[in-house]
């Protein structure tokens, strides 16, 4: 053929064929042999690593593990639980040995045993005289410190089978005798009046008694001393102490955990806290309620000494909502008039006060004990159980130096939750409790009724306004403002809401929700 006539001729003297470069399977091999070298040998160092590691990594996981506190809920009676023998042995705390006039009441009334009971025939008639000695071998004291009246249901009670018990142990459920209970090792029926004149000894031991309590109390208590560093004019630096009573409440396992007032230690540049033994340690403020003004400040266990660990007890609380607290009488303990390790007696005169809080409010407790106009510390009981937190609220200018508290009861949830470390969640309102009066009276629905919606709160920024009833909170139904504090408690900061809302229309009341993200306390 032409190349001039055909051109593709002219190219097909190049000729090419492409082939694959042959496997070099011992290569393959070995680079798989390699491979699993590296595996089995990543996996010896792994395990040898995971074996060694281990019980460091569990030693500090528990370390820095803490334990969830959660207060005792303390008793809903009124009464002093008694035992079931019916006696008041653990419900009254007495000493082993009887008072020199308690032992006159009860020598007395062996006295009238001996004079009445009938001579025995087969006797030589001096029984009696030698039960009357018996009766005064262990009279001490002084001799006008004596009894001048003791009846008790006009007869000696003796300790003999109830008449009331059948021969199975069980109590006659219809039978209405008094019980018997135990005083001083004798049996006195309930109900029988016994007589004395008192003198200034059983005042003075009355005292000593209530000084043993209160020292007993001691050990819960702590002196908190925050230390402020600060410079004067000529820049040369100086130091300030500010002190205050704190009580310690729980541990977590890890640290010591102290209720102490915020105001004192929140700017503080290093905080020591001083126990009843005189031994002092470092701590550092965890968690505050601005409500309230009280903080948890906490100190690791493993700095305190073992002999400070056996001086110190955790503070037992006690029930403040009962119906017996107005009138009963406390002891103020702390620095009830200013002065550190103090003491004051006296009693309640009031629980209704109610302190408005956000989302939140506290009944206070008034006492006439006059104290200082900066004191600290706790109220207790005679049983030693806290019944509340001495603060600064309600202080009207006439009654500025009487003492008064915070209900225990109404924190014991706020507490619970920053001994926790946890953040308090916060709508920002104030309220009160609609009653069945009000409700019956003004045609207004029961739940928690807003009486202010604190400025620039997730509450104004929902829409919520002042005279609002919330009914719901999330999946809580809302019938007091009891029930919308403790629901508010359950609630974390940031959490989205539900808030159902009862609003007054042009003609009745109706149903608004809204979508609310709670804000942080």
């Amino acid at each position: 053929m032409d190349p001039a006539n055909n051109p593709d001729e002219s190219y097909k003297f190049i000729s090419e064929t492409i082939k694959k470069r042959p496997v070099n399977k011992r290569r393959v091999f070995l680079k798989v042999l390699f491979t699993f070298f590296l595996a089995v040998l990543f996996g010896v160092v792994a395990s040898f690593t995971y074996v060694l590691l281990l019980p460091r990594v569990e030693e500090f996981v528990s370390a820095n593990e803490v334990n969830f506190i959660k207060l005792k809920e303390p008793a809903d009676n009124d009464e002093i639980a008694a035992p079931a023998d019916g006696t008041l042995q653990g419900a009254v705390k007495e000493d082993k040995a009887a008072s020199p006039a308690d032992t006159a009441v009860y020598n007395e009334e062996k006295d009238k045993e001996a004079d009445n009971k009938e001579p025995d025939p087969t006797d030589n008639g001096d029984d009696s005289e030698a039960v009357k000695d018996d009766a005064y071998e262990h009279k001490d004291g002084p001799e006008e410190n004596t009894v001048t009246q003791a009846v008790l249901n006009d007869e000696v009670l003796t300790e003999e089978p109830d008449a009331n018990e059948d021969s199975s142990g069980q109590e006659d459920p219809d039978s209405k005798e008094d019980v018997a209970v135990t005083i001083s090792g004798q049996s006195i029926q309930a109900g029988s009046v016994v007589d004395k004149q008192f003198e200034i000894n059983d005042y003075t031991l009355l005292y000593q008694k209530i000084e043993d309590v209160a020292d007993e109390i001691k050990k819960c208590i702590v002196t908190v001393t925050a230390v402020h560093s600060d410079r004067d004019w000529f820049q040369n630096p100086y130091e300030s102490k500010d002190q205050t009573s704190g009580v310690i409440l729980a541990d977590n396992g890890k640290e010591l955990l102290i209720l102490v007032r915020t105001s004192v230690i929140e700017e503080a540049d290093d905080i020591q806290v001083t126990f009843y033994d005189g031994n002092r340690y470092p701590a550092v403020l965890k968690k505050s309620d601005k409500n309230t003004g009280l903080s948890v400040a906490a100190i690791e266990l493993s700095r305190i000494e073992e002999g400070t660990g056996q001086s110190y007890k955790m503070a037992e609380l006690g029930n403040s909502r009962a119906r017996s607290v107005k009138g009963k009488p406390v002891i103020a303990i702390g620095d009830p008039i200013g002065v550190i390790d103090s003491i004051a007696i006296g009693q309640i005169t009031s629980s209704s006060i109610v302190v408005d809080k956000i989302d939140s409010n506290v009944s206070l407790l008034t006492t006439d004990i006059y104290g200082s106009t900066n004191a600290s510390g706790i109220l207790c009981d005679f049983d030693g159980k806290i019944l509340g937190i001495i603060c600064h609220d309600g202080n009207n200018p006439d009654i500025k130096n009487l003492i008064r508290a915070y209900s225990i009861s109404d924190l014991k949830s706020t507490i619970e939750k920053i001994l926790n470390g946890q953040d308090i969640a916060c709508l920002g309102i104030q309220g009160t409790d609609v009653t069945d009066e009000i409700s019956e009276a003004y045609d207004i629905p029961k739940g928690a009724y807003v009486t202010q919606v604190v400025s620039d709160s997730p509450a104004m920024k929902a829409g919520i306004q002042n005279g609002d009833v919330i009914v719901k909170l999330g999946t809580n139904e809302i019938s007091s403002f009891t029930d919308y504090r403790e629901a508010m408690l359950k609630c974390q900061p940031k959490d989205t809401t539900a808030v159902t809302i009862k609003r007054m229309g042009r003609e009745e009341y109706v149903d608004i929700s809204y979508e609310v993200v709670l804000g942080k306390l």
